[in-house]
């Protein structure tokens, strides 16, 4: 009964959402990213989260819903249920629709930072992305879990000149791209539409061509003419 009430009542069920998942971490993140008449309606839900900066920027391009965005969600068998993700946000992140970034992955974005996340993007828990340049996911993308995406070394690296040889560089993830557990994708990145990458392997530069699964250290190409579900 309860129920068919909420499913005719679009605004009482999207009410209802908000008082089920409420806590101080959603009212504080919400209200310090976005303006009253945006805040109020809960886009980002936290739970399980340590928020190391709550700094810089959201943007959401897509219609705004309850939840849409959920940070420290999710449970995996193998991983303790109360693994907590980090935000440490001071740059720019992008998010074009829905997204679900599970318990105990981590969230970086450096000052000059921006993060972009297409629709349906989808971590496993203990991943991390850390963006201190620009990283961009497309739709549909999945990573899982113990992935590392990072655009930057941190320390610079120099020739005895003095000139520096490991500038950030960006990341570039296409649509529909599937990250296996504990891959590692670095500055400079590039992996194309429906790509499938293979755990533990580590993608260092573009990798042209879509449909394929990536593999090794450094990743190349093992196979093509590939789809994949889920």
């Amino acid at each position: 009964m309860v129920g068919r009430l909420l499913n005719k009542y679009p605004k009482a069920r999207n009410l209802a959402k908000i008082l089920w998942h409420f806590n101080f971490q959603t009212l504080r993140f919400n209200f310090k990213y976005f303006k009253f008449a945006d805040a109020i309606k809960f886009p980002v839900f936290v739970k399980r989260t340590i928020i190391y900066k709550l700094k810089g920027k959201i943007s959401i391009v897509a219609p705004l819903e309850p939840g849409m965005i959920k940070l420290g969600y999710g449970f995996v068998g193998h991983f303790d249920k109360h693994l907590k993700s980090i935000w440490e946000v001071q740059g720019e992140v992008i998010f074009k629709g829905n997204a679900l970034i599970k318990h105990g992955s981590k969230i970086v974005v450096g000052p000059s930072g921006q993060l972009e996340f297409g629709e349906h993007f989808r971590t496993s828990p203990n991943s991390a992305i850390i963006c201190n340049k620009k990283i961009v996911f497309g739709h549909n993308c999945r990573l899982s879990w113990d992935v590392l995406a990072m655009d930057s070394d941190f320390h610079r690296i120099l020739t005895l000149e003095g000139e520096q040889i490991n500038s950030p560089r960006e990341i570039i993830i296409g649509n529909h791209v599937w990250i296996g557990a504990k891959a590692s994708i670095m500055k400079g990145a590039k992996i194309y539409d429906n790509c499938v990458v293979a755990s533990n392997s580590v993608v260092t530069k573009e990798i042209e061509g879509s449909n394929q699964i990536l593999a090794g250290i450094p990743a190349k190409v093992i196979r093509t003419g590939i789809t994949w579900e889920g």
